[in-house]
């Protein structure tokens, strides 16, 4: 995860892991250290960086390859367990594309691809209007799990709100789809833990689609290594205090991610950190600060004209 971030964000997550486990952030530190000086002596990447050396090909593109019934086209995006490609059907079966996702090869054989399959289990037992279907899973020739799922074609609940110029009044109907399907995991006991925006896309229908379990977990599931290793895979401007604390997780969990992005669809702002927070500075205020009224939220004690308030209100 701390690989995946930029220098900034990385050295305040480190920060937050040092003040709770000192020693784990120096082993973190070193490997991110041995991570760089990898980095710089092109290991593995079959170029010596010597003067006459030609340059590193890119690497090869999956663009085009066929894995079981499906072709990849172009990538949609990654995560800390696996990319997702779009993706088409070749058998002939059904037109149209979806989501394939396909595990990182540096997590074969690891808790992550433990994690992997969890998240296919879980979708398979999800099935509602606003979350995204699981259609199929699989593993490659080489071993490489897969999963393939609804593709939305939309975007973030907040930006869509935002470029639409919806009203009050709409926000809540687009909030309370995502209730619904967040209720509906719950009754399953699943817990999705990671609510926010990205994974809450807007259709062109006008209807939402709750995306990515890579990091739920069920209510009764045991999974100890799998579990640990997952613990503190969050994003923290939607984190509730227990995760951040490290404690147990309930649905309450995902009820406060859910407030956070409520009052963010209605206020334009975070409840709590201050615009443009770091990381650190997002954590500390989550655990230390208690939000303002949402009611209040805009008008900043009173201190901006009714001018200023009223294109805040339109945007």
């Amino acid at each position: 995860r701390l690989l995946d971030l930029d220098a900034e964000a990385r050295a305040a997550h480190l920060d937050a892991i040092a003040a709770e486990d000192a020693a784990l952030a120096a082993e973190l530190a070193s490997l991110l250290t041995d991570a760089a000086r990898a980095g710089d002596a092109h290991f593995l990447s079959g170029w010596g960086g010597l003067p006459d050396s030609p340059a590193p090909a890119a690497p090869p593109s999956l663009a085009g390859e066929r894995i079981g019934a499906y072709v990849l086209e172009a990538p949609l995006g990654q995560g800390g367990t696996g990319v997702v490609w779009r993706a088409r059907r070749a058998d002939g079966r059904f037109e149209g594309t979806v989501a394939f996702k396909l595990l990182h090869l540096s997590l074969i054989g690891r808790t992550g691809a433990l994690r992997f399959e969890r998240e296919g289990a879980i979708l398979a037992r999800l099935e509602h209007p606003h979350i995204a279907r699981l259609l199929d899973a699989g593993v490659t020739p080489i071993g490489q799990p897969y999963l393939v799922l609804e593709r939305v074609d939309g975007a973030p609940i907040d930006r869509y709100c935002d470029s639409a110029h919806l009203g009050v009044v709409d926000r809540i109907g687009l909030f309370r789809e995502v209730l619904d399907a967040v209720a509906h995991a719950h009754r399953h006991l699943v817990v999705h833990r990671d609510i926010k925006p990205n994974n809450i896309l807007v259709g062109r229908d006008g209807h939402v689609k709750l995306l990515d379990f890579g990091i739920a977990r069920l209510l009764q599931d045991d999974a100890g290594a799998i579990t640990r290793d997952g613990g503190q895979a969050l994003t923290p401007h939607y984190a509730s205090p227990e995760q951040l604390r490290g404690d147990a997780l309930t649905t309450a969990t995902d009820v406060y991610s859910l407030g956070v992005l409520l009052y963010q669809l209605l206020a334009g702002r975070h409840p709590t950190a201050p615009e443009r927070a770091t990381p650190a500075e997002v954590i500390h205020a989550t655990l230390e600060t208690d939000p303002g009224r949402l009611s209040s939220a805009v008008t900043v004690s009173g201190r901006l004209p009714p001018d200023a308030l009223a294109r805040i209100a339109s945007a």
